[in-house]
């Protein structure tokens, strides 16, 4: 008589396999996925670090830019106002290279670090 390749030992054996691996391949995946969220979860801190740092010199440049000592700075420089008893000193400089533009947003060209 032959020998059953598939007893009940022999497929309890193999369930029991198949049940391990499963809960190790489970266990591995969610590791997996948790460090690949603390990964995001930090390049997410140090955005949010660069955004407040950001915040804090546009909050500062438009302090600037509301104060007397800028409103009065620009009204000298762009339009060419001056003080009463002042003398207007005119400087022309050659102009600047048209196709050289600085990278960053305008108020960041404006107002650098």
């Amino acid at each position: 008589m032959p020998i059953p390749v598939f007893t009940k030992t022999t497929l309890f054996l193999l369930v029991c396999l198949l049940l391990t691996g499963y809960f190790v391949f489970t266990a591995s995946s969610g590791t997996v996925r948790q460090r690949q969220q603390d990964a995001s979860h930090e390049a997410a801190l140090e955005e949010v670090q660069d955004l407040r740092f950001k915040l804090g010199h546009l909050v500062a440049v438009y302090d600037y830019v509301v104060s007397d000592a800028y409103v009065e700075q620009a009204a000298r420089r762009e339009l060419g106002y001056i003080r009463e008893g002042e003398i207007a000193f005119v400087v022309l400089s050659p102009p600047p290279a048209s196709d050289q533009q600085l990278p960053g947003e305008w108020w960041e060209r404006r107002f650098p670090k």
